[in-house]
């Protein structure tokens, strides 16, 4: 099948290191086997538009002045408005666009915190492909390992998703909220084989089916919030997840912090750390506190 293909460069907000983000995405449990990634390059498959597509961006510049070569791939002519909806998705997925400059200023005041920073500087966060993908692991990876998930993630991405190949390698597409709606409850049962995950799926497809993602990524957080609590199967930790992993809202903070956190701020700030210390510090980044959750994680 011929595959047609499209050429450019992005440009990140500096300071951008895009090996960082790499290593991020392999140790990334729900996506770390759904993409290549060699040489300073990462290859992945999305369905978008109602189409299959493919990308691989490579790291051709520096962490002060980067850029990105990238490759699209296509089973038909990719047009400019289908290249531009790609790239925009690219540049969302990798937070290339996400300005660092004031946060890794904020940090370098924060002596605790500064050498996590250095290790760390020029990461921008990377996402779930897509909002709904980042629901979708939400719901199934509720109250269970992440193996179980995953293999849950797996049978629904090979039964519904779609596949193209670049260089030889198969990549697959997670499914878009409409594909998943259609199934109804009993097929998606029948390939993830839990009646209850497939009923809390159904409900999280048909509302993303309906909402306009850029109420999503630009409305007021709270009611971003309360639309993400008014679906069934997803509660305060999964809404949570969905704003910062999903839509990149970087101003959100869990109300109840999670252990994995406290754990980890323990290790850095020291035993007697408490959530009201906890939240002294993280409103200390203001809207930057999400980085500094992230990157909290990412160094522990």
């Amino acid at each position: 099948m011929t595959i047609y293909e499209s050429s450019g460069k992005l440009f990140p907000n500096p300071p951008f290191d895009f090996s960082k983000s790499l290593n991020f995405a392999v140790m990334f449990t729900p996506t770390s086997d759904e993409q290549s990634i060699s040489n300073l390059s990462l290859t992945k498959a999305v369905y978008i538009k109602n189409r299959t597509m493919a990308f691989k961006v490579e790291d051709i510049g520096t962490v002060e002045k980067p850029v990105l070569s990238y490759n699209l791939y296509a089973y038909d002519e990719i047009r400019d408005e289908i290249r531009f909806e790609l790239l925009e998705r690219i540049k969302f997925y990798l937070s290339l666009e996400d300005d660092l400059k004031a946060f890794n200023a904020l940090g370098m005041d924060d002596i605790k915190f500064n050498p996590i920073l250095e290790d760390l500087y020029g990461l921008h966060q990377v996402k779930f492909l897509t909002p709904f993908e980042g629901a979708s692991w939400a719901v199934l990876s509720q109250r269970i390992s992440m193996k179980v998930a995953h293999l849950m993630k797996d049978r629904l991405t090979k039964a519904v998703g779609d596949n193209i190949q670049v260089d030889e390698v198969d990549y697959w597409t997670f499914p878009d909220a409409h594909q998943v709606k259609n199934l109804g409850v009993e097929k998606l049962q029948s390939i993830i084989k839990n009646k209850r995950k497939s009923e809390y799926l159904i409900a999280v497809a048909n509302a993303f089916d309906e909402v306009n993602e850029n109420f999503l990524i630009n409305a007021p957080i709270e009611e971003v919030k309360n639309w993400l609590l008014n679906i069934k199967g997803i509660g305060e930790y999964s809404a949570h997840l969905e704003l910062v992993r999903a839509l990149g809202r970087m101003e959100e903070l869990s109300v109840h912090h999670d252990k994995m956190l406290m754990s980890c701020a323990k290790k850095i700030y020291g035993p007697d750390i408490n959530d009201e210390s906890l939240d002294k510090i993280a409103d200390s980044y203001g809207k930057f506190k999400g980085y500094w959750s992230y990157y909290l994680r990412t160094a522990c």
